[in-house]
């Protein structure tokens, strides 16, 4: 019997295919970020063989490399994969900032904005002055979206599909005793935040430092969630004021972008 010749091109395309599958599932594996030159030795390839791949699966949303550490890490939030919130139609950044600042007079709190860029949450703007307590946390939000009440925010609002694929790629790590470690907890909680329209951080990221959250729903008309805005307080301030707190965390959100926030549960 004759042997049917091999098309060297699908061959190819077929050996690219599987290098990218298991550079995906390398990412998957190595929530803290890996570089071109680990992915080259796990895959027995040249480093420049292993930046093509990495940056194929950046440009298709699945991966997304870190300008603070120039790590790459899987896309927890892609958007088709994941249903994530977007930032589409959202306000302007000059009028989220000036809310923020608002916020940060309103309330003497330090306060935050965090965005969805299309890949990633990042915490775009934080308003605040010495003496203010704050929370220790870079740019980019991650595997603590859990723990934060702006990430709660954006967790709240993810497919169920969504929020399974966060916890199963990253995990609930535990950053003080008070972190929400338990999946159906945390499910729990963020149906309370979607429910209520606030988030609430009782010491679960960092110890000595609550914090509240209301989310930056898109102007496009529906409930599209495009980030979020918050404020960091001390617990014995919280346990005081935070009634109070919220009502003007709520009334900051709703004069710049519309409806949002709750009462604290």
């Amino acid at each position: 019997m004759p042997r049917v010749p091999t098309d060297p091109g699908r061959q190819r395309a077929l050996s690219t295919a599987r290098a990218v599958l298991r550079v995906l599932s390398y990412l998957a594996d190595h929530p803290a970020g890996v570089t071109p030159a680990e992915v080259a030795q796990h895959l027995g390839k040249s480093p420049h063989t292993a930046y093509y791949l990495l940056n194929s699966l950046c440009q298709e949303g699945f991966a997304y490399r870190s300008p603070a550490d120039g790590r790459h890490y899987v896309s927890a939030f892609r958007e088709d994969l994941l249903s994530p919130v977007r930032p589409s139609g959202s306000c302007p950044l000059p009028v989220l900032r000036d809310a923020l600042r608002d916020l940060n007079r309103a309330t003497g709190c330090r306060a935050y904005l965090v965005v969805y860029d299309g890949q990633a949450a990042l915490v775009e703007a934080v308003q605040g002055h010495q003496g203010q307590p704050g929370l220790r946390m870079g740019r980019e939000i991650r595997g603590e979206a859990h723990a934060l009440a702006v990430g709660k925010i954006l967790l709240a609002h993810l497919s169920d599909t969504a929020l399974h694929t966060y916890i199963r790629l990253l995990g609930l790590r535990g950053f003080t005793p008070r972190t929400i470690t338990d999946p159906e907890r945390l499910r729990a909680e963020l149906a309370r935040v979607r429910r209520t329209g606030l988030a609430v951080d009782r010491e679960e990221y960092q110890e000595g430092i609550c914090c509240l959250a209301a989310p930056v729903l898109a102007r496009d008309g529906g409930e599209t969630v495009a980030g979020a805005m918050g404020i960091a307080v001390t617990p014995r301030r919280f346990q005081v004021e935070g009634r109070r707190l919220a009502g003007i965390l709520r009334k900051v959100v709703f004069q710049t972008i519309g409806p949002s926030g709750g009462e604290v549960a």
